[in-house]
C-alpha cells in the first residue's frame, strides 16, 4: 500500500445491469471522483465470486487530504451519483485505509 491511503468502495451490483452501471461509471462518475481534491489515482476490479462483484479502489495524495476530501462539494456530487443506482446495489461498503504509524515508545521507571 505504500504511504498513500485508498479509499475503497464496494458493492454487489445485480448483474442483469452491471453493463449499463460500467458505463454510467466510466462516463459520468469517475469525472467527479477524480474532482475529489487529492484523488490522485483510482482502478476497478470485477468479481465473480459471491458477495461483492465491484470494487472501486483510489488513492488520496496523503493522509493530511482525507478529511478535506471526503467533506468536499465533490465528493458530495460523487455519493449523489450513486443514488439512482442503490436499488441494484447490495452490500455497499465505502472505506478508508491508511498506513499505521508506531506507536511511541515509553519507558516506566522504577
Amino acid at each position: 500500500m505504500g504511504d498513500k491511503p485508498l479509499l475503497v468502495i464496494q458493492a454487489h451490483i445485480n448483474p442483469e445491469i452491471l453493463p449499463e452501471f460500467e458505463r454510467w461509471y466510466l462516463k459520468v462518475h469517475l469525472r467527479h471522483m477524480f474532482k475529489i481534491p487529492g484523488i490522485t489515482a483510482g482502478f476497478r476490479v470485477r468479481s465473480s465470486r459471491p458477495g461483492p462483484n465491484w470494487m472501486a479502489v483510489f488513492t488520496f495524495s496523503n493522509e493530511t487530504i482525507i478529511q478535506k476530501a471526503l467533506s468536499s462539494k465533490e465528493a458530495n456530487q460523487a455519493r449523489q451519483d450513486w443514488e439512482p443506482w442503490l436499488s441494484h446495489a447490495s452490500e455497499v461498503s465505502v472505506e478508508v485505509y491508511a498506513a499505521l504509524r508506531p506507536l511511541p515508545a515509553y519507558r516506566h521507571w522504577d
